[in-house]
């Protein structure tokens, strides 16, 4: 005949403790341990999910902050800016050039709008000025008597004028 088990055999898998129960008391703990293996699932999205809202918002808070400081440090910038070129035009300091000039474009970017502080003179509109200094570059500064071609960096134009950044 088959090999077929008796009812009351149980199979060699059956840890010790399930040996000694009923069928009712093995489908109720298997039951029960499908709940728990539920419950620990749900516990372990809801710390992902956690973890997922708490890595969002320090991303949040650190773009914020990055905001805050770009609008702080722009705002002190533009002040050090302001005050670097007011001291240039108190000495005296003069850049030359015109408006469709792509490197007077380029200097005047670099002093944003502190740039309106500054001695400009646009040579298509004192063309006899810019011909008596001898103005054939775009721009060119005088700074102490001295004339300097072509865009400076403000670094250089520190160092020229003497006037701190």
């Amino acid at each position: 005949m088959g090999a077929a088990s008796k009812p009351d055999e149980q199979p060699a898998s059956w840890s010790a403790n399930e040996q000694g129960m009923s069928r009712a008391e093995r489908r109720k703990q298997k039951r029960q341990q499908a709940r728990e293996e539920h419950l620990a699932e749900k516990v372990q999205e809801k710390r992902k999910s956690v973890f997922g809202k708490l890595v969002i918002a320090c991303i949040g808070l650190a773009v914020v902050a990055g905001i805050v400081f770009l609008f702080y440090s722009s705002s002190a910038n533009a002040k050090t800016m302001d005050e670097f070129s007011e001291c240039l035009a108190k000495k005296g300091a003069v850049i030359y050039g015109n408006e469709w000039c792509k490197y007077t474009q380029k200097q005047k970017n670099m002093f944003g709008s502190s740039f309106g502080r500054l001695n400009y003179v646009i040579c298509d509109q004192q063309k006899k000025l810019c011909d008596e200094k001898q103005i054939t570059t775009t721009p060119t500064w005088e700074i102490n008597g001295s004339i300097f071609r072509e865009v400076r960096t403000i670094e250089e134009l520190s160092m020229i004028s003497g006037c701190k950044i």
